[in-house]
Order: structure tokens, then C-alpha cells, then sequence
């Protein structure tokens, strides 16, 4: 099993960017690869929290993902239940305020694939798609961020 981290750090607020990453019907607006993206069961809190099952169609894959844990605006935890080739995978989203207006992403994934040869390539690729979704997903929060405090961008904000 291997374990990776992706960090960022969003201009805006832990609430705004957490809702844009539990926003699991709108993450094909996000990723350009990925068809289509579903709630196929709401969780609780409704409709992202515990239990959500979201199924992401990428090119070649049908992921079924289903949220663990779900404690807004810290962090929210999910597992793979299938779709890919793999053994085990969890991921742990954290989001903590770091200045005013600021916030550090913290994706944290172990992955374990079910053909050990196959690590290298499996981390890389999932690396490679997580961190485009994590670099999209900021984006979008400080966007919104952006939008809702007239006359700055996200880059002149915090």
C-alpha cells in the first residue's frame, strides 16, 4: 500500500471550499476527462454526507465512491467501492483555515493496487487526476469567493 498527500491552499473560506469538494454531482464540470458525474444515493447530512454514493464515468473507468465520514468544514473522508483495479483505497479531504480568507487543502490517499507491479503506474495516474481535480476544485471556490466580494479577484483576496 502506498500513501500520498496533495496540498494546496484556496483564497477562500474552509465552508465554501468544502461545499465545492463534496459537490459530487457537479464534479464532471470540474474535470474535463470525466463524462458524467452522479449521486446514485444521497448521505446524511443530505445529499453529500455519510453514505453518499457518487459514480464518476471516466474515459475506460466507472468509479463508484461511497463518503465515510463527513464533518463540515473540517474534512470528509471516502472509499472506492469499484471501478478501478485496485485492492484498497480511502482518501481524506482536510480543510483548515490558514490566514483570513485562506484555507489548506489537504488530500490525503492511500492505494493499494490489486497487481503490486502495477504501483508505480496506479500512483502516478491517480496522483496525475487527483491533483487536476484538487487544482479545478480551488479554482471554483475562489471563483465564488471572488464573486461574492465585489471588485477583487481571488488573487488579491486574503
Amino acid at each position: 500500500m502506498s500513501r500520498f498527500e496533495i496540498r494546496r491552499t484556496a483564497a477562500a473560506q474552509p465552508d465554501t471550499v468544502f461545499g465545492v469538494f463534496t459537490d459530487h454531482r457537479h464534479y464532471a464540470d470540474l474535470v474535463k476527462a470525466m463524462h458524467s458525474s452522479v449521486l446514485e444515493r444521497e448521505g446524511d447530512p443530505a445529499p453529500n454526507g455519510v453514505g453518499a454514493v457518487r459514480r464518476l464515468r471516466l474515459p475506460g473507468a466507472t468509479i463508484r465512491e461511497q463518503v465515510t465520514e463527513y464533518h463540515r468544514p473540517g474534512h470528509y473522508t471516502y472509499r472506492m467501492l469499484s471501478g478501478a483495479p485496485l485492492r484498497h483505497y480511502t482518501a481524506t479531504v482536510s480543510f483548515t483555515p490558514v490566514a483570513e480568507r485562506r484555507t489548506e487543502v489537504a488530500y490525503t490517499v492511500d492505494v493499494d493496487p490489486r497487481v503490486r507491479l502495477l504501483g508505480p503506474v496506479v500512483d502516478r495516474v491517480v496522483r496525475k487526476l487527483l491533483a487536476g481535480f484538487t487544482d479545478a476544485a480551488v479554482a471554483r471556490a475562489e471563483a465564488l469567493t471572488a464573486s461574492s466580494t465585489p471588485g477583487t479577484r481571488p488573487s488579491e483576496q486574503g
